[in-house]
């Protein structure tokens, strides 16, 4: 189903000069925004998140803290080493790795480089787990507990600007879609039926569905691993529907978007990947961006009687 095709494209159109300067021009502005009101209500926040850290035993900080860093820097390793080799390399990878081979190819060199950073945390594993865990105990209980708390109240604003960054990007698709279809799919049309397509009702009740179930889920939050999957599902789970529909409505039919939900489990799969971007500092401003393309171009991809899409440089978008 092109899977693997569509996300080495996006990998390709997100490094884009354009794509960086796109979401720089609206990400920074944005985060400046979140920062002024995380500024602004920053106490109430962390006197809250530190009232309901104060219920949690000393072992289980010591231990979340400890199993949070060390696996974020592995996960963080993993993807950043991936989307260096598929980014730096894009162009040879496009030329001599046949079209039907891509998937096994990214599967093969994912599961490569997360082999290799494992082995590298198997053989130094005690060291750095015991790092970790020796400087966690030279904080008394009450400063542990305030520093969690400033990181639960940071998660808490950091999801106020995800939403709402995928919310803007959201609304200004069309043009930045636009140039993708005349670069790699000419004479495509929009779709007769997409003035009376309505994504946004769809990503409002998503957001709120979201926050919602944020403040539900709040004391898994402090289970190790569990943490991380529940975070990541639900930014998946914010953007699959809408930005599929938004990207997939533009030239798509009625029966064709039908046909093409039936994938669910490569519509979640796309979510995740783009989630995953969430976790990592300073590339995490692409990830919407990333999203909209990877779903436009698995859309594209996979239209009955399209066309074969011509490969040109990312500059072009």
């Amino acid at each position: 189903m092109h899977f693997t095709q569509a996300l080495l494209r996006g990998i390709r159109d997100t490094l884009s000069w354009r794509v960086i300067k796109v979401s720089l021009m609206t990400g920074i502005p944005l985060a400046l925004l979140w920062l002024g009101i995380a500024y602004l209500l920053w106490q109430p926040v962390t006197d809250i998140t530190a009232m309901v850290i104060g219920w949690v035993p000393f072992s289980i900080l010591k231990a979340n803290g400890a199993f949070l860093l060390a696996g974020f820097v592995w996960f963080t390793a993993v993807l950043v080493t991936f989307a260096l080799v598929v980014g730096l390399f894009h162009v040879p990878i496009m030329k001599f790795v046949p079209e039907e081979k891509f998937e096994h190819f990214a599967m093969l060199l994912l599961l490569l480089i997360s082999l290799g950073w494992t082995l590298f945390a198997f053989l130094n594993w005690d060291f750095v787990y015991g790092e970790v865990m020796k400087v966690l105990t030279w904080f008394p209980f009450q400063t542990l507990q305030d520093g969690v708390a400033l990181m639960l109240a940071a998660l808490f604003f950091y999801n106020l600007f995800i939403v709402s960054y995928a919310l803007v990007v959201l609304l200004y698709h069309k043009p930045f879609l636009h140039a993708l279809q005349e670069r790699d799919y000419p004479g495509e049309r929009l779709a007769e039926e997409y003035k009376g397509r309505h994504f946004l009702p769809i990503a409002l009740r998503d957001t709120v569905i979201f926050l919602l179930l944020l403040a539900l889920f709040f004391p898994l939050f402090f289970v190790p691993f569990i943490n991380m999957l529940i975070q990541v599902f639900f930014w998946a789970w914010l953007i699959k529907d809408s930005y599929f529909l938004a990207t997939a409505s533009l030239y798509a039919s009625d029966e064709e978007i039908k046909e093409l939900k039936r994938h669910r489990f490569v519509l979640w799969g796309i979510a995740f990947v783009t989630s995953m971007l969430n976790l990592i500092p300073v590339v995490n401003i692409l990830a919407p961006f990333f999203a909209l393309i990877v779903f436009f171009h698995w859309a594209m991809l996979n239209r009955p009687h399209l066309p074969v899409p011509v490969d040109t440089p990312a500059e072009a978008v």
